[in-house]
Parts: C-alpha cells; sequence; structure tokens
C-alpha cells in the first residue's frame, strides 16, 4: 500500500541533497542493473535552474519529515528530443523522477506519475511525456508498465528513449500538496538539459 506523501516546492537547498540523491541512485543502478545511467556528473547549476523555475517538488512521507522522493513537472519540451509537431501539442514534461532505495517497492514512483498526469490535466496539457535513459532496459519496462506508450529512441541521446501517456484527472491519490506551488514556467531553460531523464525508481 503507498503511504500518503507529502509535496512541497524545492528551494535552492535541496540542491546538495538531489546531487547526493543521484551519485547514490547512479551506484545502485550500475551495481544491480548495469546501466550507465547517471554516469557522469550533473551540474549544480542545471539542478539550480529547476528549481529557480518553480517546477520542482520534494516529497515526503510526512509534513516534517526529510524527503525521500523528487519529482520535476515541466512544460518545457527539449527541441532536441521533441518534433516541432509534437511540441505543439500542450504537454508535460517529467524530469529527475527518483525514489531513495530504502523506500522503493511502495508505489510511490506510480503515485507520482499519476499525480502528475492530474497536474497536467488541471493545467490543460493533453500528454505527459518524458525521456529514459536510452541503455536501461528495466526502465523502459517500468515506464511501459505504468501505462507509457513508446514512441520512440533518439540516437546519440544519453536520455533518449522517448515515452508519453495522456494526462487525465485522478481522484482519491494518498497524496498532499497544499504545499506544492509549482509554477509551470513557460520560458526556455538556460543551458542544455537534455542528458539527464534517468530515473531512480
Amino acid at each position: 500500500m503507498t503511504p500518503t506523501l507529502h509535496l512541497r516546492t524545492a528551494v535552492p537547498s535541496d540542491v546538495d541533497v538531489l546531487l547526493a540523491w543521484r551519485r547514490e541512485i547512479a551506484a545502485w543502478i550500475t551495481q544491480t542493473i548495469g546501466s550507465d545511467q547517471w554516469s557522469t556528473p550533473y551540474p549544480r547549476e542545471r539542478l539550480a535552474m529547476w528549481i529557480d523555475r518553480g517546477e520542482t517538488a520534494m516529497v515526503s512521507l510526512s509534513p516534517d519529515s526529510d524527503p525521500i522522493a523528487t519529482i520535476t513537472a515541466s512544460t518545457w519540451g527539449d527541441p532536441e528530443l521533441w518534433t516541432d509537431e509534437e511540441l505543439k501539442v500542450p504537454a508535460h514534461y517529467l524530469y529527475k523522477l527518483s525514489v531513495l532505495r530504502p523506500y522503493a517497492g511502495q508505489g510511490i514512483g506510480e503515485c507520482l506519475i499519476a499525480w502528475a498526469r492530474d497536474l497536467a490535466a488541471k493545467a490543460g496539457s493533453h500528454v505527459v511525456r518524458c525521456d529514459v535513459w536510452s541503455s536501461n532496459m528495466k526502465l523502459k519496462t517500468y515506464y511501459e508498465r505504468q501505462g507509457f506508450r513508446y514512441l520512440r529512441t533518439e540516437p546519440d541521446v544519453n536520455s533518449g528513449a522517448l515515452f508519453e501517456i495522456q494526462a487525465t484527472r485522478i481522484d482519491g491519490l494518498p497524496i498532499v500538496d497544499k504545499d506544492i506551488h509549482l509554477s509551470n514556467a513557460s520560458s526556455v531553460p538556460s543551458g542544455d538539459v537534455s542528458d539527464d531523464g534517468g530515473r531512480g525508481v
């Protein structure tokens, strides 16, 4: 049974936490799956950029406890991955969905995906999309199990396996998000953000 999740908007001090999580999850992926996902350091300024845009949420099991997961939901799609026609469709894009390993297997990742689909539908988006690490077959299967439709894999991109699912209202999720204020900024992020997409779910 999925526990109740408490979401809040990420703040600048969360950058160090997210970088540490990335290192921990990358080591686990290498040891258990054999994928090179997240094998290169992720620049601090890119994480700070997502947080500054107000599009990253931190997830805890109670209002005052330490976070155990994160998700970024943005209306910005990378033009290096998505076609002009695809970018014309109102969409939300998932980035950096991560759940700490001690809390894996409790349906937290699935719940956050459902929350993102509901968030997107409320905002008027038609679909939710993500780019998945191309060499991580287990992760690609995970998204297919969540109902995502595989579109294609872009060549020469670490995170080039592209998926989408319909945005839809979903009631009754075990999520408390009264402290979440994702901005869904429409401006284009600065710098290259396309080498990510691996999710530690």
